[in-house]
C-alpha cells in the first residue's frame, strides 16, 4: 500500500509505493511523480527486484512496511570541498577586490569555464528534488549517492 504526502481532489503526492497498482492513478496533477520505468532513481533496480521495506526502523524511521520505493529530498548535485572553498572565498572577497558580483571574481580567478562549472555545481547542491530509492539506496549519505547513481550511468 502507498503511502500519500498530499492529497486533494485534484492533486497527489505520494511518498511510496509498494506494487504496480500503486502507480495509476486518475489524478490530474500527480506532484513528484515516481518513475514511469519503475525503477529506483539511484541503482536502477526495477521494482520486481526490490526487496521491500520492513516497518518502523528498517531501514527508516517510520512506517514504509511493504513498499519498494520510497520517495526522498537529496541535493541535485554532489558536495565537493574545493567547490564550497573557492565559492566561499569569493562570497568573502569579491567586494574588497573591486568586483561587481561572486562570479566576476572567481572567472578572473580560475577563467570563465572553470568558474560557471564551479557556480553551477555549488548551485546544484543548493537545490533540492525528489528521488524514489530503493531501501539500499536511501540510507546512502549525499556523496555515496551520488558515486552510485554515477556508476549506473557509466553501464
Amino acid at each position: 500500500m502507498s503511502t500519500k504526502m498530499l492529497e486533494t481532489n485534484k492533486v497527489l503526492s505520494l511518498g511510496s509505493i509498494a506494487c504496480k497498482k500503486d502507480l495509476k492513478t486518475s489524478r490530474k496533477i500527480l506532484i513528484n511523480p515516481p518513475p514511469e520505468d519503475r525503477r529506483c532513481q539511484c541503482c536502477g533496480r526495477h521494482i520486481s527486484e526490490l526487496e521491500p521495506f520492513g516497518k518502523a526502523g528498517d531501514p527508516l524511521v517510520g512506517d514504509f512496511n511493504g513498499a519498494l520505493l520510497v520517495k526522498s529530498f537529496r541535493p541535485s548535485g554532489p558536495c565537493d570541498e574545493e567547490i564550497e572553498l573557492a565559492m566561499s572565498e569569493a562570497e568573502r572577497c569579491y567586494e574588497t577586490d573591486g568586483f561587481d558580483d561572486p562570479l566576476e571574481w572567481m572567472i578572473d580567478k580560475f577563467g570563465k569555464k572553470k568558474a560557471e562549472e564551479l557556480c553551477f555545481t555549488a548551485e546544484a547542491y543548493n537545490c533540492v528534488g525528489a528521488s524514489w530509492e530503493c531501501r539500499n539506496c536511501i540510507c546512502l549519505g549525499t556523496n555515496e549517492y551520488f558515486e552510485k547513481l554515477h556508476e549506473g550511468l557509466k553501464k
